[in-house]
């Protein structure tokens, strides 16, 4: 056997079976993810956002409409994560009290979408979805620097809050069928809440999924 050829079939060997996004296939898929937020505002009361990291999964399933085209929906959950926003002033009694925030925030919510898909072993993936995100904050405190040596907590007690929003997430990344039902994939995503308290997220999912052929 010439050389050539040798080499041809020993790396066609290592490559997995192929697999397509055909018309009819389910695949179910879940995963860790990191998100990083860009400007991540207050929970209560009005100051600057700050940047930070979260850390939680994603859990979604696929359906192919065509050789090209996906529907999805996507469920998500951010563990809860400690900030401290400064800077922040918190009007309560008819009185405005400047200071630093304390809260501990996690995050959940739910998308549908659509999505573009093209390859065989590596699958290409570019789309969007959109849903409902809701922010939940706990351990509440602001508190005063005005003296920075000494910084002390107003006690103000607050009660622990929730937000909900609307979300708009466009996506692109990549799928590897290892076998033809068993595939990873790596699909980054911008998170973008809408509404008064508007932000942006960076979201970097690593799932497993499992496909099988509904119809």
């Amino acid at each position: 056997m010439r050389p050539t050829v040798l080499i041809a079939s020993l790396a066609l060997s290592l490559v997995p079976s192929l697999g397509r996004a055909d018309r009819g296939a389910l695949t179910l898929e879940i995963g860790p993810a990191v998100t990083w937020w860009q400007s991540l505002p207050p929970p209560v009361g009005t100051g600057s956002g700050i940047s930070g990291s979260t850390y939680g999964g994603v859990a979604g399933i696929r359906y192919g409409l065509s050789n090209s085209v996906e529907v999805s929906a996507t469920g998500f959950y951010e563990a809860p994560q400690a900030y401290a926003f400064s800077g922040v002033s918190l009007t309560t009694g008819g009185e405005t009290l400047p200071g630093t925030l304390n809260a501990s925030m996690s995050r959940w919510g739910a998308m549908i979408g659509a999505r573009y898909v093209q390859g065989f072993v590596w699958r290409l993936h570019v789309g969007a979805e959109v849903g409902w995100n809701h922010e939940q904050s706990t351990k509440l405190d602001l508190v005063n620097v005005s003296n920075p040596s000494n910084p002390e907590s107003y006690g103000l007690g607050l009660a622990n809050s929730g937000r909900d929003s609307l979300i708009f997430s466009p996506l692109v990344g990549v799928e590897w069928l290892v076998t033809d039902h068993w595939s990873i994939a790596f699909v980054p995503r911008i998170e973008v809440v809408l509404g008064a308290q508007a932000a942006a997220s960076l979201v970097l999912p690593v799932t497993v999924g499992y496909c099988w052929y509904v119809f």
